[in-house]
């Protein structure tokens, strides 16, 4: 798929290089050399441009790409002036970033549907990651209800899934395990060594580094991993 983000500042250039490093094509596009320098190396194309400037933004592929984001975030006067500029052409997605209420009251009244708030959504993961003991992940489904990775409690540590049987129990769906390597000793946030097992045995024994991916009530999950 290919993509254009505008604005490469920490979100927007992390953004870029995450997409790039998924296999997409990513345009980046920034006013500011040094921002462009920096990742000009690391995402698939990179441009040096006013996205307030209209002759600009008519230069840019906008018909053949699956999604324009507008990742500005230190000034929404461009932010603002940008996406109303891309809200005249015929684009797939487009999709704005707001960093304050009114930024995004705005946003909504131009007509923008898909807005992002990445410093609020991140301040709400690591909020519900640290309401839930043990939690590595968490992605609420509602106010009610997410998916969680959870490593598991010391108390199951040994048990097999079938004597843990947290369906009856807690009322939770097992969704998979990822299984740590033997030689990791790592205990952060977020792991990209363990294996992901879908199958999940009922005679499966458990291990202290091991991570549940649970679906079910948040207030399940927290019974479940105290």
């Amino acid at each position: 798929m290919k993509y254009i983000v505008i604005g490469l500042g920490y979100f927007g250039s992390h953004l870029a290089m995450n997409l790039t490093s998924a296999g997409h094509e990513v345009i980046g596009v920034d006013r500011e050399t040094s921002r462009v320098e920096e990742v000009k190396d690391k995402i698939t194309h990179v441009m040096i441009m006013d996205s307030t400037n209209a002759n600009a933004i008519e230069s840019l592929p906008l018909s053949d790409v699956d999604a324009v984001i507008v990742a500005i975030g230190e000034d929404a006067g461009n932010s603002i002036l940008t996406l109303a500029l891309l809200k005249k052409y015929p684009i797939k997605r487009l999709i704005g970033r707001a960093i304050s209420p009114i930024h995004q009251s705005i946003l909504s009244e131009l007509g923008i549907e898909e807005i992002v708030h990445p410093e609020q959504d991140t301040a709400r993961l690591v909020a519900n990651i640290l309401q839930v003991e043990s939690a590595v992940n968490i992605s609420p489904i509602d106010e009610d209800y997410a998916i969680a990775e959870i490593l598991i409690p010391e108390k199951y540590v040994g048990h097999t899934l079938e004597s843990v049987n947290m369906e009856h129990r807690f009322g939770l769906k097992l969704v998979a395990l990822k299984i740590a390597p033997k030689e990791s000793t790592r205990r952060g946030l977020f792991r990209r060594d363990h294996k992901v097992d879908f199958d999940c045995r009922k005679d499966r024994i458990l291990h202290d580094r091991d991570i549940l991916v649970i679906a079910g009530k948040i207030e399940d999950i927290k019974k479940f991993s105290s």
